[in-house]
């Protein structure tokens, strides 16, 4: 069973809905923006999805995409996204989710991608962009 399953499975088991929280990485800098996915952790999510900084967010509402452009514009990269997961799976024991557009994954490499994540201990990749046709990737 995954550790996103676990954790759901967990809060129902308590007789409630899991917490997801979401945050985007990057904002307002790198190690702000772990010291506030590991802030939620111990406050209690169930669940973390963190949000890589993407050029052209065009699904997220806007107090997202100024985080974003703002991490963007202060030198954010992709390999920043393992870091943040690297360091926040180390410290917390909560299931730690990417979410981002299929774009990002693709333009790095799907199986890299893929690799990275998997190294850094992230539970799993959220791409809502995605197509039917890439989906199989």
């Amino acid at each position: 069973m995954s550790a996103v399953a676990t954790a759901i499975d967990a809060a129902r088991a308590e007789g409630r809905g899991a917490l997801i929280g979401y945050l985007p990485i990057g904002y307002p800098d790198l190690q702000t923006s772990i010291e506030a996915a590991v802030t939620l952790a111990e406050a209690g999510v169930d669940i973390l999805e963190l949000g890589p900084p993407y050029s052209d967010p065009v699904m997220d509402g806007p107090v997202i995409q100024e985080a974003t452009n703002a991490a963007l514009q202060a030198g954010f990269r992709m390999r920043d996204t393992f870091t943040a997961v690297r360091e926040v799976s180390a410290r917390t024991d909560v299931p730690v989710l990417v979410m981002t557009y299929w774009n990002p994954v693709v333009q790095y490499g799907v199986s890299r991608y893929a690799d990275d994540l998997s190294a850094a201990g992230g539970a799993g990749l959220i791409t809502p962009d995605i197509t039917p046709d890439a989906a199989s990737d």
